[in-house]
């Protein structure tokens, strides 16, 4: 609302309804009753007369003069305005006196009047989101605009005015294209105007949309109006002008810019974007602005707001044209056509429009130049649609809107409008759907926002779903969104949605290109790069990055980096379903190239990174020349293609490609043994495990067992883990396999050490290396000898234990392994701690952090840090231990549980029983002791218990102290761990 020049914001969905109602009956009385069902539709509360009641006091004292304006009257209230104060109100007036002009023969007057009626029209009452009673209001009076409208545009056509009216009989049909009126309007004044094709092809648009949406034929009276026009019936002869009419000339400068929906949000980077360079343009030359982006992302708003905003710049008028380039059931205008209506809505008579494409052009040029113009050119298909459509010399602005970039246009400026950020979205969702609603399920609001990806028309349709059923949770919403194979039927309304919207740029597309971009719907994420195209298309690397490249210029894809592209979700959806609904014969090869690529790559990468490790299957070690030849360049490999490499299993078990369902997991865990994804490679060797199982594979069963015992090992899941060995035993001696039966041993030995089963740890452990020494087995050798150090160090031989941690790091040199060396470092820094060498047991742990610094490797970096506080906390360095401690508390917390998450807890306990916080060390210590018990971790339990025991007597507690240390001299005898090793 406004006040003169002021504007006067009415918040809250309440305060609006029951405004726009009491405006709707102006002058009537409208009961409380009324005003409730207004506000709350079928569900109004116990309290709702109360708060319609305070509601009117609000308006009163926020609308200036509002007690004269809002009045109480019987069992309502009543709205006293005038006709100046109300569009409503001056509009049914302009109507009325339309209707007395037409009775008294003062066409000419009624047709002014019509006119003005309409040019008061700002859209539907409160954007459509007034609730059942105002929308039912809305709609009487949009019935009641168009019914104007075809008055109006039927006495245009009576008067000889056909071609001016053609552009705006176009916009409203396409608005209404159920309304047989308007399309008969619209035939009519095409067919007066010299374009008898156009006014033809317009009732086969009718028919073909009527027999979609509805399975009906046109009515009789349009099939009549059809039948009149092919046959030319004399009876249509187009009407005269009046004799008395001086030659066309334009006085009025044109103003056709649509409707600014008052919802517009974000976007401010690129509206002032618009406006700088608009402003900054020089003079003499037309300033072209082209924005770009996918279907549905808000360039015809963008466009449509900016030029309100830059309107009052180009005093010539503003112009406005949809070129169909991607609507529904349209055929795209040619320039002929489109330079037609631009002229038409000027002003132009159509007896002054050449009928041949040169001579329009030239009239086109002719009326532009000199002028300083706005002009609109929406939804564009191809450079050519409006090349001949720029102002050859003039001030004008251009603002083209195109799903493709129009890359033909010389000298224009691009901008690519891509998702709206989330404040954007979030402020969007607001608007449309109402703050209150909004913020009463913040959470339910992000996951919604988040599932519509940015895209502001699936926004839109979101929030019109949920505006239409009151009774739905924004949850409900969200929880039907989240079904991946139902969302874009979720993000369709009336007719339009996110999927009708991409189908039009799909087969807008060459076949060849809709087969690539189909095949990459058989990519199982979200990102991929050049070589998984390749494979895909089975093409080469460059080929396959110029068709990625084509479906980025046409806004099916996003660029992010050289050779790196992303499907936006909705995107990935609909190529998905497309995939699934247009399956062909090389479909399934496509998939087979793809899992080739992702395993022979997974695996060199692997090997590069873990180095002396076995190879599986037969392959070919001669030729390697694609290695990776670094592992910097091994491990960003395998961080970038992740996800993908995870959903790579699932849709090579689901696609019955077992065996390559049973070999990547291999490469997920190795890989997570550094990045600390376990629960989700864990989920995908549990899929290698069984599709070993259905391949009948004793070999990869069992690799897949040892691995994923591994896996649940990092997660403290030990039970678990030592069945899932056992079992792998079993196997390899079934398979007589000398060499996996050795890797299973060492593996047990990890697990049993950490089980505080000491004794058969340091036999598994010594058994592993002894064969892995015989079989020149050199990664096991190491690692065997690692974990024994780790061992020998709680059976208090410290001496054995450094010699077997020393010779460890020594081969993990040899062969430049680096992340089994840093477990070796801290190894060998916690034996060295224990003989008293404490310089060189820092220098150790400085050295693995070093090394796990690196390679970034966040499931060891907690227990390093914590390694090098403990030597700290040996040689008095207690401020420097605390900041040690602190980082790897910090990097503890911020992951889920583990192996190393006890010892962490632990060290932090022994800094702050040195820093004398006790009750702080106390903490520590009690959530040591909870998470040992829970994994099993025996010796963890008793160095907790023992540690408590320190504290509590510290505390001046005694009997507790004895408690706790009776309790962990138990375990530690029971793991034979001698005095000097506690």
């Amino acid at each position: 609302m406004r006040s003169g020049s002021e504007l006067i914001s009415v918040s809250g969905t309440l305060q609006r309804r029951v405004l726009v109602m009491l405006l709707l009956e102006a002058g009537r009385v409208v009961p409380v009753s009324r005003l409730v069902a207004a506000g709350w539709n079928e569900e109004p509360p116990d309290s709702a007369e109360h708060q319609v009641r305070k509601t009117v006091a609000k308006l009163r004292s926020r609308l200036p003069h509002g007690p004269d304006i809002i009045l109480t009257d019987g069992p309502g209230y009543r709205a006293v305005v005038d006709t100046e104060q109300l569009d409503l109100l001056r509009y049914q007036q302009l109507l009325r006196q339309a209707r007395a002009s037409l009775e008294t023969g003062e066409t000419e007057q009624a047709v002014a009047q019509l006119r003005e009626a309409l040019a008061l029209w700002r859209g539907p009452v409160l954007a459509g989101s007034g609730g059942r009673v105002v929308d039912a209001a809305s709609t009487a009076l949009e019935e009641q605009r168009l019914t104007a409208a075809e008055q109006l545009y039927g006495l245009c056509i009576d008067a000889g005015e056909a071609a001016g009216i053609t552009g705006e009989l176009r916009v409203l049909v396409d608005e209404h294209p159920l309304r047989e009126t308007l399309r008969s309007r619209l035939m009519l004044a095409l067919y007066h105007s010299g374009q008898q094709a156009a006014a033809l092809d317009e009732f086969a648009r009718a028919r073909e949309y009527l027999a979609e949406e509805l399975g009906i034929d046109p009515s009789a009276e349009l099939t009549a109006l059809h039948e009149r026009i092919l046959r030319q019936d004399p009876s249509l002869t187009r009407p005269e002008r009046a004799a008395s009419r001086v030659p066309h000339q334009v006085t009025e400068a044109p103003h056709a810019l649509p409707f600014d929906v008052p919802d517009f949000s974000g976007r401010s980077v690129e509206l002032q974007w618009i406006c700088d360079t608009a402003r900054r343009a020089p003079e003499g030359s037309p300033t072209v602005l082209c924005l770009d982006g996918m279907g549905g992302g808000g360039k015809t708003a963008l466009a449509i707001r900016a030029a309100h905003q830059l309107a009052e710049q180009y005093p010539h008028g503003s112009l406005f044209i949809d070129l169909h380039g991607f609507t529904p059931g349209q055929t795209p205008l040619s320039a002929f056509q489109a330079q037609g209506d631009l002229l038409a809505a000027a002003g132009i008579p159509s007896e002054e429009l050449p009928a041949v494409p040169a001579g329009r052009a030239a009239r086109w040029q002719s009326y532009m130049r000199g002028r300083r113009m706005l002009l609109v050119l929406d939804n564009a298909a191809a450079s050519e649609q409006v090349r001949e459509l720029i102002p050859a010399s003039s001030d004008s602005l251009v603002l083209i809107t195109s799903r493709p970039r129009l890359t033909g246009l010389d000298g224009a400026e691009w901008l690519s409008v891509g998702a709206l950020p989330e404040l954007d979205s979030h402020q969007l969702l607001r608007n449309t759907l109402g703050a209150a609603r909004a913020e009463k399920e913040p959470d339910a609001a992000r996951e919604l926002l988040r599932l519509c990806g940015g895209l502001p028309l699936a926004v839109r349709i979101a929030a019109a779903r949920l505006a239409n059923r009151p009774h739905w949770s924004v949850q409900r919403l969200v929880e039907r969104l989240r079904d991946h194979n139902r969302r874009l039927d979720e993000l369709t309304s009336e007719g339009r949605g996110v999927a009708g919207a991409l189908l039009l740029s799909y087969q807008s597309m060459p076949r060849e290109q809709r087969t690539a971009f189909r095949l990459l719907g058989h990519h199982p994420g979200r990102y991929l790069d050049a070589e998984e195209a390749a494979a895909l298309l089975d093409t080469d690397v460059l080929t396959a990055e110029d068709v990625l490249e084509e479906l980025v210029d046409v806004r099916l894809l996003e660029a992010r980096e050289p050779g790196v592209y992303a499907l936006h979700d909705l995107v990935r959806s609909f190529v998905q379903r497309v995939a699934q609904s247009e399956k062909a014969p090389e479909d399934g090869q496509a998939v087979r190239r793809l899992m080739d690529h992702y395993l022979s790559t997974a695996e060199r990468a692997c090997d590069t990174l873990f180095p002396g490790r076995r190879h599986f299957g037969d392959r070919d070690e001669e030729v390697r020349a694609d290695e990776f030849d670094h592992k910097d360049k091994a491990l960003q490999w395998l961080d970038q293609h992740r996800d993908s490499l995870l959903a790579a299993v699932d849709a090579a078990y689901h696609e019955g490609l077992l065996w390559h369902a049973a070999r990547l997991p291999r490469e997920l865990g190795f890989h997570s043994s550094i990045r600390a994804y376990d629960a989700s490679a864990n989920a995908a060797l549990e899929k290698g495990v069984s599709a070993s199982r259905e391949l009948g594979d004793r070999s990869l069963i069992r690799l897949n067992l040892m691995n994923l015992a591994m896996g649940k090992w990092r997660l403290g899941q030990l039970s678990d883990a030592v069945a899932r060995l056992e079992e792998a035993m079993d196997l390899s001696r079934q398979m007589e396999d000398v060499h996996s039966e050795a890797e299973c041993r060492a593996r047990l030995g990890q697990a049993c050490n950490s089980m505080g089963e000491l004794e058969r740890a340091l036999q598994l452990c010594q058994e592993a290396n002894a064969r892995a020494q015989e079989l020149g087995f050199t990664r096991l050798d190491g690692s065997s000898l690692s974990t024994l150090s780790l061992v020998q160090v709680r059976l208090g031989r410290f001496d054995e234990a450094a010699e077997a941690a020393e010779r460890a790091v020594a081969i993990f040199d040899s062969i430049k392994e680096i992340q089994l060396s840093v477990d070796a470092l801290s190894n060998l820094s916690q034996a060295i701690e224990r003989l008293g060498r404490f310089e060189e047991a820092l220098a150790w742990a400085d050295a693995a952090l070093e090394r796990c610094q690196r390679m970034s490797m966040p499931s060891v970096l907690p227990l390093v840090l914590a390694r090098r506080a403990d030597v700290l906390v040996r040689m008095g360095e207690l401020e420097e231990a605390a900041d040690s401690v602190d980082h790897a508390l910090a990097k503890a917390t911020s992951s889920t549980d583990d192996i190393h998450r006890a010892t962490v807890h632990l060290s932090v306990g022994r800094v702050r029983y040195a820093q004398g916080d006790l009750d702080m060390a106390q903490a520590q210590q009690l959530l040591a002791h909870e998470i040992a018990c829970r994994m099993e971790l025996r010796y963890d339990e008793a160095c907790a218990l023992w540690g408590l025991g320190r504290t509590a007597e510290a505390q001046g507690d005694t009997q507790m102290a004895r408690q706790h240390r009776s309790a962990a001299d138990n375990l530690f005898a029971l793991m034979k761990v001698p005095d000097t090793a506690r």
